[in-house]
């Protein structure tokens, strides 16, 4: 698993305490006798060497020692990709937004936004149990990088990475619904399948949380709603594994809504319910007992519909 070292407000905490004060090193040798140029070289040259930290001290002292040299935003895009390198995921993202916040018209720009986004994506932990609020980030920054820079060569990059990060989402709340539907927590389990039919409609979990979307229906004895939530789930997800057996529950939702209906006295439902089944499950087993109950309610029932209200 990933390992998160720093939440993003305590890097910035962090960051903001790392000020390199380089008068303090005395000596003809002392980096505080060195250019801004000399310093970004020699920075680059750790970098390429992949030897990170030492890099990020060598942007650092560009960056807090010489606020207005030409390269200074290439220093600051540098200072990200080292901490990104270094896996120091929560830093990079507060060095490349840094970047995006102060230094708009440079030519990093874009790689910046796109590096923030995948900054706050790598922060989060693996497991979609944990804190997943750095996702959030991920996803507002990836999504904006892509309608901002439709043309940038990163765009599919965004997109993939976009499309794991709501993933992930998806799954934290698919698995949240999973949980309360095992507790007998129907009600509340529909809520989180709910948030991925709505928001996650593109991810894995889409097609699976439609389905028990439908089942927390049917175990509520919902039967109508349980029906409507099958019949979407077969219209927009036909050739899914689960496709055969929602067909089953379809039919049996349909005529359970038709039962209840009928047991309950309210005949005008019950008649639209059995009549309905009739047309769409003609040869089903069980339209013996619809015809049944359709023979045993009162052809006009308004009698009833007035007996009803009245007592209530």
């Amino acid at each position: 698993m990933k390992t998160k070292f720093l939440t993003i407000t305590a890097a910035v905490a962090l960051i903001s305490l790392s000020v390199v004060l380089l008068t303090s090193c005395g000596g003809s040798n002392s980096l505080a006798d060195r250019s801004s140029r000399e310093l970004f070289d020699m920075g680059m040259e750790q970098y390429s060497k992949k030897k990170y930290f030492k890099a990020i001290d060598l942007f650092q002292a560009v960056i807090y020692n010489y606020p207005g040299v030409e390269l200074i935003d290439t220093a600051q895009y540098y200072l990200g990709l080292s901490y990104f390198g270094n896996k120091d995921f929560p830093l990079a993202a507060v060095e490349f937004n840094r970047l995006a916040l102060n230094y708009p018209s440079s030519d990093f720009f874009d790689d910046a936004v796109f590096l923030r986004g995948v900054s706050y994506y790598e922060s989060t932990p693996d497991h979609y149990g944990l804190d997943q609020s750095d996702l959030y980030q991920a996803i507002q920054h990836l999504s904006d990088f892509i309608i901002d820079f439709p043309e940038s060569d990163r765009i599919e990059d965004a997109e993939a990475i976009l499309a794991k990060a709501k993933g992930k989402l998806a799954r934290k709340y698919y698995e949240g619904g999973t949980v309360y539907s095992r507790i007998g927590g129907y009600k509340a389990a529909k809520i989180y399948f709910q948030k991925v039919i709505d928001d996650y409609t593109d991810s894995e979990y889409a097609p699976l949380a439609t389905y028990y979307s439908a089942e927390m229906d049917f175990k509520s004895k919902n039967y109508a709603e349980a029906r409507d939530g099958f019949e979407k789930f077969l219209l927009v997800f036909k050739d899914h594994e689960l496709a055969d057996k929602g067909a089953k529950k379809l039919i049996e939702s349909a005529f359970l809504a038709g039962e209840t209906a009928f047991e309950s006295g309210d005949y005008p439902e019950a008649r639209k319910y059995l009549e309905q089944f009739k047309t769409d499950f003609p040869d089903d087993k069980r339209v013996k007992k619809v015809n049944e109950y359709l023979d045993e309610i009162p052809t006009d029932h308004a009698d009833t519909v007035e007996v009803s209200n009245a007592g209530s």
